[in-house]
């Protein structure tokens, strides 16, 4: 499983790459006709709110990258706690629509998908062999606020110089709000599990498993 799921991630980043090398070549192009034809420039974004975006770009795919891992630890047999496991697989999906909704919004900017020069995935993220569920439930929850501070910091950048409204609006509606729903449900899910665990630790784990995941 752990395989076919890496080569899923990889197929992915290469489209990410062959995508963004056809947009360059694309703009390039344009370029070449606006020079004949005059003046001609709307994707009137600062390079600096790019550059945040397209990071943004990278951190929801690296998350992605590392829900699946947590999806498929819980997803082993000798683990075999199958709540945890959908629910991270569900929250990889996700981010992977995360990713694309910002490359989506990149090009209709009049930008590239991602910057080809610093898109690289990051397949380092690993899950210790005896991390319980509470403990998965705790490292999700700090990737969650990872993310939701990286967005806070495109956010910042994009204020600067010329204010873009739009994507600051666009994140603060869109991602921010759902960032910050998600890290309360976190929140919840740990405090619960904590409370089912006090008086038997793995019948707790199992039933919050089976009914609360």
């Amino acid at each position: 499983m752990m395989k076919s799921i890496f080569f899923g991630v990889v197929a992915i980043a290469v489209a990410i790459m062959s995508l963004s090398q056809d947009t360059v070549h694309a703009q390039q192009q344009t370029g070449e006709a606006a020079t004949v034809e005059g003046d001609y420039k709307w994707d009137n974004i600062e390079n600096k709110c790019v550059k945040a975006l397209h990071k943004q770009i990278n951190e929801e795919f690296n998350a992605a990258i590392a829900y699946l891992t947590m999806g498929s630890y819980y997803r082993q047999e000798k683990i075999n706690l199958i709540g945890f496991s959908d629910f991270f697989f569900k929250a990889a999906a996700e981010e992977r629509e995360h990713g694309i909704k910002l490359m989506e919004y990149a090009l209709m900017r009049g930008k590239g998908p991602v910057d080809k020069d610093s898109f690289n995935l990051d397949y380092s993220f690993k899950v210790e062999p005896g991390t319980d569920g509470e403990a998965g439930l705790k490292m999700a929850l700090a990737k969650e606020e990872f993310v939701t501070n990286s967005i806070r910091g495109v956010i910042k950048a994009c204020e600067a110089g010329t204010n873009d409204y739009h994507l600051a609006d666009y994140l603060t509606g869109e991602y921010l709000e759902e960032q910050h729903k998600g890290q309360r449900e976190l929140a919840e899910k740990i405090a619960t599990l904590n409370k089912m665990k006090k008086s038997a630790p793995s019948l707790g784990e199992y039933l919050f498993d089976r009914t609360h995941m």
